[in-house]
């Protein structure tokens, strides 16, 4: 039998928003699980604030977890909000048998050194088999991440390389990842699956790419990533505001290859152009 009823966590996000409208246009019922409730089946829910999870209806088939605070102002609020917030979530689905679907990454491993990919790591181990795990690549789309960086190369008309910009990046389109989820909501799929089209692409290759898209010729600059990684934490003890920050780099230095699963979950992986 189809799920019937699914909530999203930061329903109002970036990737929560298109899998809301995913579902609605499937015949799903969408309740939005979000700290500022606009649109119609939108619940006060907030990761900080274990009293909110009670706003759960109790008729929920399937929570997807796609929340994730990346506003913290330390690492203790972070983890606050990120893995204790979580992991509460998780033991309140599971005491009401409500499935879980969990949005990570594909900066989730064991050699992850950001705090961020550390953090999905520990997050994914608080599962189960009977659980689902999304660990997507880096997600193209018209807002997100991949849109603040496509802004930032056209307005510096270079990109800045860190250790020979030779680390292998993975993607995913906004509307693959967004299909790869409904499906494995819809299917009941279980385990882990790795939603990456299946090119690896060197990152100074993936910011030519993001050069040419735009007309404009690509420019790049080589800078000394272990240099500038431990100027940036001394920055950060100084608390000393900059757009780049240690945990990006530590995010880019220890990136790794995932095998693709989109054939496991019927999704035609489209390239970056």
């Amino acid at each position: 039998m189809l799920t019937q009823k699914v909530a999203i966590t930061g329903s109002n996000g970036f990737i929560g928003s298109s899998l809301r409208q995913a579902f609605i246009q499937k015949g799903i019922e969408v309740v939005g699980l979000c700290r500022n409730p606009q649109l119609e089946n939108d619940i006060e829910f907030d990761l900080t604030d274990i009293a909110t999870f009670n706003n759960i209806p109790d008729d929920i088939d399937t929570v997807i977890h796609t929340a994730y605070t990346t506003t913290a102002k330390d690492l203790k609020q972070a983890f606050q909000s990120n893995i204790t917030g979580s992991k509460a979530l998780f033991d309140y689905c599971r005491a009401r048998s409500i499935r879980i679907i969990f949005l990570s990454s594909c900066s989730s491993h064991a050699n992850a050194r950001s705090f961020y990919g550390k953090s999905k790591y520990q997050l994914e181990g608080f599962l189960n088999s009977n659980d689902t795990i999304i660990r997507p690549g880096f997600v193209i789309g018209d807002g997100g991440i991949y849109k603040r960086l496509e802004q930032s190369l056209c307005k510096l008309k270079f990109a800045p390389l860190f250790w020979g910009g030779k680390q292998p990046l993975q993607i995913i389109h906004l509307k693959d990842l967004v299909t790869g989820i409904v499906n494995a909501c819809l299917q009941k799929k279980a385990g882990i699956y790795n939603l990456v089209h299946p090119t690896v692409y060197p990152l100074q290759e993936f910011y030519r790419d993001i050069f040419i898209q735009n007309k404009m010729t690509p420019r790049f600059m080589h800078l000394p990533g272990n240099l500038t990684l431990a100027a940036l934490k001394v920055t950060e003890f100084l608390k000393i505001p900059l757009p780049l920050t240690s945990e990006n780099l530590l995010g880019l230095k220890y990136l790794q290859v995932f095998e693709s699963d989109c054939k496991k979950l019927e999704v035609i992986s489209r390239g970056f152009l």
